[in-house]
């Protein structure tokens, strides 16, 4: 299985730090890390949780270490899309670094996992005092930045069953895992499509032996024929993660 996460740690600076899973944090040199390690309080992601509203004042900045959180973009009629993915090559909240901010976003949890985060105050301060810590707002800056316009490009121009597919392999890139807890719901309101065309087109994949589907539970079967069927967005999105990560120097 080829992953972000694989491709990335094995392409990360011979000085990463041991012990971190969120790729910007690995990848820090251990004078720059020492300034927000003291600082750095460990925190659970559990599915449907909340992290941010549009209007609310960030006050934590958060590595993500396992699990995957979704950038929405709410309507007033209560529904949402998905922009973004943030998954451990991504820092959530990293703009407080500029100064305090409100959230334009909701960020929700999706897949449960875990997480460090550091007080939005504090990281200011750690901000400060490193020119390395002022290019990681930068890039990770630029990594979110870089997601959006591809995910809005492609929910514009790509079928519903490329975005499916993207979506999974995005997913599977950054879980470790065969198995995704996903409803059908939840896929309909990510795609801005209806549930019956999420269901045919889950059957429709399950039929070509690429996933299994069953009670909100995606299991890959065929990643190699989900790649085929999925939209260049993929391949765009994990060489646009590589190379910011990699400009982390």
């Amino acid at each position: 299985m080829t992953t972000i996460a694989t491709t990335m740690d094995a392409g990360l600076l011979d000085d990463e730090q041991p012990g971190y899973k969120n790729l910007f944090l690995a990848a820090l040199p251990a004078r720059d890390l020492a300034l927000l390690q003291p600082l750095l309080q460990p925190m659970e992601l559990r599915q449907g949780d909340v992290l941010q509203e549009p209007g609310q004042r960030v006050s934590d900045v958060v590595f993500v270490q396992s699990g995957l959180i979704s950038l929405l973009t709410p309507m007033q009629d209560g529904t949402a899309i998905e922009i973004a993915t943030l998954g451990r090559e991504a820092i959530l909240g990293v703009l407080t670094a500029l100064g305090s901010h409100r959230s334009t976003v909701r960020a929700t949890v999706q897949i449960t996992g875990t997480a460090l985060f550091i007080r939005a105050n504090d990281f200011r301060e750690a901000v400060d005092r490193s020119r390395t810590l002022r290019h990681l707002v930068l890039l990770s800056t630029e990594l979110s930045v870089a997601q959006m316009q591809q995910t809005a490009a492609c929910n514009a121009l790509h079928s519903a069953e490329q975005r499916l597919c993207r979506w999974i392999l995005q997913v599977h890139d950054r879980i470790d895992s065969d198995v995704i807890q996903l409803t059908q719901d939840f896929l309909a309101q990510m795609l801005a499509v209806r549930r019956p065309t999420v269901t045919l087109i889950a059957q429709s994949l399950q039929s070509a032996g690429l996933i299994r589907y069953r009670r909100g539970r995606i299991t890959i079967a065929d990643r190699d024929g989900l790649e085929k069927l999925a939209c260049e967005c993929v391949g765009e999105i994990r060489t646009k993660t590589r190379n910011i990560l990699s400009d982390l120097r």
